[in-house]
């Protein structure tokens, strides 16, 4: 028996887009027998007292970025600052970073390395280095960066100086911006859309009205799927209250991920329509299969979801991270979708979509994302050198 190429997959918890694609990239990988996947946090299982940011708050980079900047929505210059705190915090704590990453690929031995979040991949590619020298053939590890944004916000965010690594990327943006880097020159790889778990695949173009009823919704009303992320946000409150004064004409999920506050208050609402509180699932596909309307954030991995089921999207200006506002250009330009800023814009653009679906008008086309069909294949061109 062929032994399995072991990858060592680089994520973060900042955010669920960033774990979503680590957990792909292993059952995707290790379906086909050729691979063995181990996933690590370096912020939490290798480096924590280097968190600059937990001496100064007592809070971590992670719970941060997750309770205030997306929980809180604090996504302006608090965001901002957090960012330039975070490349400071790397700069000042690279040597000993760099270290304790190349003695966990010495510990591990990995035949490659995928690094699914920014910031960090210089200090991660120079530890790999470092490990490649003591390897006994250094050029067959391989290291690449999976970029889980829609681009860079900011050169070099993701993708780093340095010829040493591959760029997989899931959007034209993303190619073109990897593509501009001389250093990355023949080794940039385009995927199908960014990677969403394989179950997204196994569910679409089912009945959604048969799919419907099997969540005890009616079969005739339009669905509205309310999702800001893995942390949930208190903004689906005040957008239920919107709802609730409106008294919409539809069904409305109440996806609140995380937040368990959020959804017990939710649960506490009393509304004039048919509706389900959702805490953190990991049957994200399913709800979204029954929608017809996607309402949030414009995370890039949630725009993926609805766009490879075909919704209408209408997404919170209010809520966009500074790296989230190139899917919203994309959205309004390519007409997938609306944006809204206040009550208003978000009760008025809904109204407009209601009108459009009860008056039989089709909804928009499907996006197909095979990317995770890609992976494999591209994976092995990687390793076999035959990737580009």
């Amino acid at each position: 028996m062929t032994k399995r190429k072991h990858i060592s997959v680089i994520y973060t918890m900042a955010g669920g887009g960033h774990l979503k694609a680590a957990e792909a990239l292993k059952e995707v990988l290790e379906a086909t027998g050729r691979y063995s996947v181990t996933l690590v946090n370096p912020y939490t299982e290798l480096m924590p007292h280097l968190d600059l940011w937990k001496r100064i708050s007592k809070l971590t980079s992670e719970d941060i970025y997750n309770k205030k900047i997306i929980g809180e929505g604090k996504t302006g210059l608090y965001c901002l600052t957090y960012y330039a705190g975070i490349l400071l915090n790397f700069k000042l704590a690279y040597r000993e970073g760099r270290k304790l990453l190349g003695d966990y690929f010495k510990e591990q031995q990995p035949d490659m390395v995928i690094s699914v979040l920014p910031m960090l991949n210089r200090v991660i590619f120079d530890a790999l280095e470092d490990y490649r020298q003591t390897a006994r053939d250094k050029n067959t590890v391989k290291g690449a960066v999976l970029i889980t944004d829609w681009t860079e916000y900011g050169r070099h965010i993701w993708f780093p100086k340095g010829h040493d690594y591959f760029a997989i990327c899931g959007t034209q943006e993303a190619y073109d911006r990897a593509m501009s880097y001389k250093n990355l020159k023949g080794k940039v790889i385009r995927t199908q859309g960014l990677l969403l778990m394989p179950s997204f695949q196994d569910i679409s173009g089912g009945d959604k009205a048969a799919l419907k009823q099997e969540l005890g919704l009616d079969p005739e009303l339009p669905v509205i799927c309310m999702l800001y992320g893995g942390q949930g946000s208190w903004r689906m409150k005040v957008l239920a209250q919107v709802l609730k004064k409106q008294s919409v004409k539809a069904q409305v999920l109440f996806l609140c991920g995380k937040n368990e506050a959020l959804a017990r208050e939710l649960e506490q609402m009393s509304m004039p329509f048919t509706h389900l509180v959702v805490g953190f699932t990991n049957e994200v596909p399913r709800y979204l299969s029954v929608t017809d309307i996607f309402v949030g954030k414009p995370g890039p991995g949630s725009v993926s979801e609805a766009l490879h089921f075909g919704q209408y999207l209408l997404l919170d200006k209010t809520m966009a991270l500074p790296q989230e506002k190139p899917v919203l250009k994309w959205v309004v330009k390519s007409r997938a979708g609306a944006a809204f800023k206040n009550e208003q814009d978000f009760w008025t653009s809904l109204s407009v979509l209601l009108e459009q679906i009860a008056e039989g008008k089709p909804s928009p086309q499907g996006r197909p994302n095979i990317a995770s069909q890609q992976i494999p294949s591209l994976i092995d061109g990687i390793m076999n050198d035959t990737a580009v």
